[in-house]
């Protein structure tokens, strides 16, 4: 190091690194930079990286594309308002006619008018991934100086490289989102799983399957993770019956961390809870969780049968009858506990083949 000058240390002896020159702090308080704006409302910045993550099949792509939509039309995604963006969404798993049929499907089911969905811009390529490395170059390549404000990659592992549970592996690997976001100035956003067996008693970030420097990488994590319904909502007339439970939770580095978000998913959209009802609800491995199921089998027959038929009464079809797996989820049981519970009250109950029905 030789002289500072203009308010920059500066290396004489040594070639040029092509590195930002360090600066003084008081300079910094002087002359802040200006924060980039939040592409989705106390979750993220622009030119920041954000994670999804969920179980595998969990329906973490349909999330994302209702975020892809919520960001060019400029709504609100799961409460969160979004910035107006141009989006550009990498498909690496579904094939080209389902992917464009769920987008479709999507937009209709959230009753929005595509006013701005030239601002999508769908780029599959099942069936052409490649390491990012290879990827990351044609990526800029194709995405600089044309206006795009967000980018999203489903699914990263798709485009992994090297050993996901070796951290220096992951080190080079997440680096390269670093790259994608410096050169194209977009927000980077992409979607993981989780890993093996229960999540309910880790922290958010320590569910992502991997080393943990990939988790840990991300500007934003918001996790998405089933709930086991043993407080069941009150279900309106004409709601689906299949639909599942959520919650998203986040670990945040630019904001605070928000208050858990539960949501249903009734196909093909996620709505949020909005009346509390799923609040008393738990994620599979958390101790609260078991405690509540420990209760559940505490249960006389006929506190059992009332509710048998409580969830049969909501859940049949005009035939009437209903599938076993939907008692299973509503009740927040196994399917094999649902076919023991009609045996229980076989006297009243029949099941064929996951039907289940009255007794003639």
């Amino acid at each position: 190091m030789k002289r500072y000058k203009n308010n920059y240390y500066e290396w004489d002896d040594i070639d040029d690194d092509r590195l930002p020159s360090p600066i003084l702090f008081d300079e910094l308080l002087a002359n802040p930079p200006r924060l980039p704006e939040e592409v989705i409302e106390g979750v993220v910045r622009k030119g920041q990286k954000m994670m999804i993550s969920g179980a595998s099949k969990s329906g973490k792509s349909f999330l994302l594309m209702e975020l892809a939509i919520a960001l060019a039309e400029g709504t609100i995604w799961l409460g969160f308002q979004c910035k107006k963006s141009k989006v550009l969404y990498i498909n690496l798993e579904i094939d080209r006619p389902s992917f464009i049929n769920r987008f479709k499907e999507i937009y209709k089911a959230m009753k929005i008018k595509p006013k701005y969905s030239h601002d999508i811009v769908i780029w599959n390529l099942r069936g052409e991934a490649m390491p990012l490395d290879k990827l990351v170059p044609i990526i800029i390549r194709r995405v600089k100086n044309l206006g795009f404000d967000v980018i999203i990659i489903d699914p990263i592992y798709k485009v992994m490289m090297g050993d996901e549970n070796n951290a220096t592996d992951m080190a080079r690997f997440t680096n390269l989102f670093d790259k994608i976001c410096y050169e194209t100035d977009c927000t980077f956003v992409y979607s993981h799983h989780h890993s093996k067996g229960p999540q309910g008693f880790k922290r958010v970030m320590d569910r992502a399957s991997g080393s943990g420097v990939f988790a840990r990488d991300a500007d934003a994590q918001v996790d998405m993770i089933q709930l086991n319904l043993v407080e069941v909502p009150m279900q309106k007339e004409n709601e689906d019956s299949s639909a599942t439970a959520w919650r998203l939770e986040s670990s945040l580095r630019e904001f605070k961390s928000f208050k858990p978000v539960n949501f249903m998913f009734e196909y093909p959209i996620h709505k949020v809870d909005n009346t509390g009802g799923l609040d008393k609800n738990y994620v599979d491995g958390d101790p609260r969780a078991n405690l509540l199921k420990s209760y559940k089998r505490s249960q006389t027959r006929e506190s059992r049968k009332e509710e048998f038929d409580k969830a049969f009464e909501v859940n049949k079809k005009k035939d009437g009858t209903c599938l076993a797996f939907v008692l299973a989820e509503y009740l927040g049981i196994a399917e094999r506990t649902v076919r023991d519970r009609v045996k229980e009250f076989s006297d009243e109950y029949v099941t064929k083949k996951g039907i289940i029905s009255h007794k003639k």
